[in-house]
């Protein structure tokens, strides 16, 4: 159980990293954000292959606030990741350059790319803000860390904050909020300068939303309990 696990870890892992050079695409190159494009996708369908069970489950069992939350953002990714897919084939310009579309109308598959890009990337936050606690369990596990100290404790919730601020002032440097939006930007990152930079940036904006769903869960399920007594 454990080795399934910690390969469906591994996948999802592989899918954030790749994720996050994919947004490097001025550093990379349309050849190999193409290429990371494609590998992205191969994992993403095993991925589901591998979790078929859950979509069986959906309508099961009871829901709660922080299930519901999960659910909805599975699903929302699921689609938003098939668009990214679609539009990317749509402006191919090396694998699949026979499907390239021409015209006015490439320019606004260009910013639904963005657009999805974009919300892939924040709903992969929650997913895994949702499932924080679980990734952490098997980390310690691993590491042989069994217990938390409450010094540990208020350091890593000291990091959090630090992340989730710098996260805040990134989403502005990077522009997040237009492309979001779908509204047109002249943002660009000078990679030449700070590449580093760049993916720490990214990093952070993702912090900001795994703490959300992480902490968010935490407190619904407290508050369930007390409800609940």
């Amino acid at each position: 159980m454990d080795r399934k696990m910690n390969f469906r870890l591994s996948i999802d892992l592989a899918m954030t990293v790749l994720m996050l050079v994919a947004m490097a695409y001025q550093m990379t190159g349309n050849l190999v954000h193409e290429l990371i494009g494609v590998t992205m996708f191969v994992l993403l369908f095993v991925h589901n292959l591998l979790n078929r069970r859950w979509y069986g489950s959906i309508f099961k069992g009871r829901y709660t606030v922080c299930r519901a939350l999960s659910t909805a953002t599975n699903l929302l990714l699921l689609v938003v990741m098939l668009l990214l897919m679609m539009t990317g084939l749509l402006i191919s310009r090396d694998l699949f350059a026979f499907l390239r579309i021409k015209g006015g109308f490439s320019f606004t598959v260009r910013r639904l790319h963005t657009f999805a890009a974009n919300w892939g990337l924040i709903l992969m936050s929650v997913h895994l803000g949702t499932h924080w606690a679980m990734i952490m369990g098997i980390i310690r596990r691993m590491t042989g860390i069994a217990t938390q100290s409450r010094t540990r404790i208020i350091i890593i919730r000291m990091l959090v904050a630090l992340v989730v601020l710098y996260g805040m002032k990134s989403s502005f440097d990077l522009d997040i909020g237009s492309k979001l939006t779908m509204q047109f930007t002249f943002s660009y990152w000078d990679f030449e300068k700070a590449a580093p930079a760049f993916f720490i940036a990214y990093l952070s904006v993702m912090g900001i939303y795994i703490a959300t769903a992480c902490y968010g869960c935490k407190l619904l399920k407290k508050w369930g309990k007390v409800t609940n007594e």
